[in-house]
């Protein structure tokens, strides 16, 4: 029997970062920097953390 796919593409990261405050995006960065495929991941609609008002 053939799995079932949900169509979705197959993508790779070789890091995922949850939360997109201050040392979330510091930390995507420095992956991005090195070469890194990053994914960050908010749960709210905005980026930032506790540096947003």
């Amino acid at each position: 029997m053939a799995a079932a796919t949900s169509g979705a593409p197959n993508v790779h990261y070789d890091a995922i970062v949850v939360g997109s405050g201050h040392n979330g995006l510091i930390a995507a960065g420095y992956l991005a920097k090195a070469g890194k495929r990053v994914l960050v991941l908010e749960r709210r609609q905005i980026i930032g953390g506790a540096t947003v008002t």
